[in-house]
């Protein structure tokens, strides 16, 4: 509670200071003498370890003045970070009463006070302002309004923003956002129509391919679902562990295994250890079973990877009958150890998951949940 000491410490100076220069009156300076009596007596409430009575009382000054619009802002926001989100909101609410409030401040606090209501569940209250921010052209009340949308799953509020207003869709996150509104509202309404759209959009989503792909994978149209996920593996390589098995899958139901091997081959200068190993078993299905373990080897001694030093075991074990028990129970323990470990991480907040999001629950952008690389990684 000290950092709030010191964050009203200036309030009170400021008001000392600029009501005693400005106004030279006895009127005026009896009034600044009671604020700054009040502000003292919040302050002490707090040095006394009245946390709660000495924030009531400083809150309550704002019904006197507003004049420390940032400093009432600054608390607010520690407010809300601290999650009293009540006194958060209570603090915007009563700002906004004060008639002196520019129009810039006036935007800035119905935009706090919008992210109050949506972290406090109060979704309503939250659109109603930043609708209202939006027709007044604040340059982050759109970003918002779509998390809001997000975090409600209201697809069709989202889309039917975007269709009345889509020059203002003009950053590369924003269009992201609403090419994965239309994902979700295909799964939605199970139909992949408005995937035509997002094609439409952006051509740098992997969402709509890969959607496209298993779609296909599912009907049994493996040459469809090589054409979609072939493209991910040659544009998106990062994102290749999440349909890669199912890649081989493809080629193998299509007799294709040699054209498989040759699409794998032009990507071996990667950082993927996992078509590597995919390159490996290619080798060890055409009988190149030493040629598979020595390339293997080889990549780890430059690129160490669990993942990669589990299939090595994995071929060791299969190689040698007489230690067979004895590498098996090693893999089993690296196997338990890769178990342990994340899979996904966000390249813009650092989240981590073992399940894939298209939006990442901590930072909520899209397509920022990537496969793992590194030793631990793919």
């Amino acid at each position: 509670m000290i950092e709030l000491l010191f964050l009203l410490l200036p309030v009170a100076a400021a008001y000392g200071y600029i009501m005693g220069k400005n106004n030279a009156n006895n009127e005026a300076q009896q009034q600044n003498q009671e604020i700054i009596n009040e502000y003292s007596k919040g302050l002490k409430f707090l040095l006394d370890r009245e946390e709660d009575q000495g924030l009531e009382h400083l809150i309550g000054l704002l019904e006197i003045s507003a004049n420390s619009v940032e400093h009432y802002l600054t608390l607010a926001t520690l407010f809300r970070r601290r999650g009293e989100l009540d006194r958060a909101i209570k603090v915007h609410e009563l700002l906004l009463k004060h008639d002196g409030l520019s129009l810039e401040q006036k935007k800035h606090v119905l935009y706090e006070l919008a992210q109050d209501y949506m972290m406090a569940g109060l979704l309503d209250r939250a659109e109603e302002n930043l609708v209202y921010l939006h027709s007044l052209k604040d340059s982050n009340a759109l970003c918002q309004l779509m998390l809001l949308y997000l975090q409600s799953h209201d697809w069709d509020k989202g889309i039917a923003l975007f269709q009345s207003h889509e020059p203002d869709f003009n950053t590369s996150q924003l269009k992201k956002t609403i090419a994965n509104f239309y994902c979700e509202k295909a799964i939605q309404d199970k139909d992949l129509k408005h995937l035509d759209i997002v094609t439409e959009l952006t051509q740098d989503l992997v969402r709509p391919k890969y959607m496209l792909g298993e779609n296909a994978y599912n009907d049994g149209d493996f040459l469809q679902a090589i054409k979609y996920w072939g493209s991910l593996l040659d544009k998106n390589i990062a994102f290749a562990p999440i349909f890669l098995d199912r890649l081989a899958v493809s080629y193998e139901k299509l007799n294709l295994q040699d054209n498989y091997f040759s699409h794998l081959s032009k990507h071996l200068k990667s950082d993927s250890v996992l078509i590597k190993i995919h390159y490996c078993k290619s080798l060890m299905a055409q009988g190149k079973v030493d040629e598979a373990r020595n390339y293997i080897t080889q990549v780890l001694r430059k690129q160490p990877n669990i993942r990669g030093f589990s299939y090595l075991l994995m071929l060791m074990s299969e190689q040698s009958q007489d230690i067979k028990t004895v590498l098996t129970e090693i893999n089993n323990l690296v196997q338990d150890y890769i178990a342990t470990k994340s899979l996904y991480q966000c390249n813009h907040c650092g989240f981590t998951s073992k399940k894939m999001y298209w939006f990442c629950p901590s930072c909520k952008h899209v397509e920022s949940l990537v496969p793992l690389s590194g030793v631990d990684g793919f």
